[in-house]
């Protein structure tokens, strides 16, 4: 199984503006094991799939911000339900998804996870958020589909107008991962302009 991590942001993203937002991510998978039946390790170039293992990933920001995932199957279907929207509080690391269960284990087919990451004030988010409330519970399978294809349209849309792509830091063999805090959580950090949002596009092929 072939791993690769993009992100796609916008050229302003480079740039370490006191306006904008600061987000630091680290994708872990959890699963049986350890003195305590069950352990964690940081997502690396040896991940693999297997029985009781799942897909997490830790986030924090330097300002209250938005981060909303959404998984998909390699034929774009709709994998774990509507996207997982989380609002963050400033300076706290958040252990997601909160709501749901994102297996990995090998038999849901995982193609991608796409993560949107937004200042309060984005504009664009606002396009997001709206194709996301119309995925309400209880919606017909065909219909919840139909809006998921409009979501990852619009996340495709996203990435295609982007000039700059930063490669998310994948390391060749795992290292386990104990309680994270504030102080020691040391995942990649990305810059997201004020009053903009950015995409994060981790394929899994």
């Amino acid at each position: 199984m072939k791993i690769f991590f993009l992100s796609l942001l916008g050229a302003a993203a480079l740039c370490a503006q006191q306006s904008g937002t600061e987000l630091k991510m680290q994708w872990v998978v959890r699963g049986p094991g350890g003195k305590t039946g069950s352990k964690q390790e940081e997502f690396s170039k040896q991940a693999k799939p297997g029985p009781g293992k799942e897909l997490r990933v830790l986030v924090m920001a330097n300002k209250d911000c938005t981060v909303s995932f959404t998984g998909f199957t390699h034929d774009g279907q709709l994998l774990y339900g509507p996207p997982e929207t989380v609002q963050l509080t400033a300076n706290v690391v958040k252990d997601l998804p909160a709501s749901a269960k994102w297996t990995f284990e090998g038999e849901e087919k995982l193609g991608e996870m796409d993560a949107v990451i937004a200042d309060p004030a984005s504009p664009e988010y606002k396009q997001y958020a709206a194709l996301v409330a119309k995925m309400k519970p209880g919606l017909p399978a065909d219909l919840l589909q139909a809006q998921a294809g409009a979501v990852r349209e619009w996340i495709d849309g996203q990435l295609r107008s982007r000039t700059t792509a930063i490669d998310y830091t994948v390391k060749d063999n795992p290292g386990e991962i104990g309680g994270v805090i504030r102080g020691d959580f040391k995942g990649q950090s990305m810059m997201v302009p004020a009053q903009k949002t950015s995409v994060v596009r981790i394929r899994i092929q």
